[in-house]
């Protein structure tokens, strides 16, 4: 037993004198190579501008009220103002009001149609069938005082006896109540013809003055300028 404390003493007196001899930094140099762990450094020590959360709120409600940048929208509406002008019967009398348009820049086009032309009621006796039993009639006619009458002939009617055509009904009614006591079989009938209609397609600007170039006798012929609507573009 004192042997094994002799030999523990001696182990401990030749660790002190080898510590002695070679320093601790020494013997463990090679700790120096691990970089210390980097130390944190607060926001006011750095060079970093702290911003508040007031800030925060202020600046998002800041860029909710800025006024958006206005959309440039490209005006796509309809400039024109189109009409017609008319009825023209007189197709040289449409040229020439055509051409008085032309001269002020007014885009026109000159349009035809066939149309149906209200004449009048006619009063006439039918249902004869030859000239001369008609020829007849008219001779009995004219023994009771009525002389205004002609024989014509359309397509679907034959050897009529005209009375005349009245622009008034009640002027040919009260000649058809004349004639029907005279025991005649008298009838009566709205005419027509067909004839070209001309009208005048005008279409212009709406930013400039609008074009009424129509004279009053033009007015008093029962022409007029109507509004309507543009045709496609």
């Amino acid at each position: 037993m004192k042997v094994f404390f002799g030999l523990l003493l001696i182990v401990n007196i030749a660790f002190a004198a080898f510590q002695w001899l070679i320093p601790y930094d020494q013997m463990f140099a090679q700790s120096r190579n691990i970089p210390a762990g980097e130390s944190l450094q607060l926001l006011t020590d750095a060079n970093v501008e702290a911003i508040t959360e007031t800030e925060v709120v202020a600046k998002v409600e800041q860029q909710a009220q800025a006024e958006p940048e206005p959309l440039v929208i490209e005006d796509t509406s309809d400039k024109r103002v189109c009409y017609t002008i008319g009825p023209f019967k007189d197709k040289v009398l449409a040229t020439e009001v055509n051409g008085r348009y032309s001269a002020k820049k007014v885009k026109t086009a000159l349009k035809s149609n066939l149309e149906k032309e209200y004449l009048g009621v006619m009063v006439f006796i039918g249902g004869h069938q030859s000239r001369e039993e008609a020829a007849r009639t008219a001779d009995d006619l004219s023994n009771q005082g009525i002389r205004d009458h002609i024989i014509i002939n359309y397509e679907d009617q034959k050897y009529l006896l005209s009375l005349g055509v009245f622009g008034l009904k009640k002027n040919a009614d009260g000649l058809r109540d004349k004639i029907a006591k005279m025991k005649f079989k008298v009838e009566t009938e709205n005419r027509y013809r067909e004839r070209t209609i001309y009208w005048l397609y005008g279409e212009q600007s709406s930013e400039v003055e609008l074009q009424q170039l129509l004279d009053d006798p033009e007015f008093d012929a029962g022409i007029s300028q109507i509004p309507t609507q543009c045709l496609p573009s």
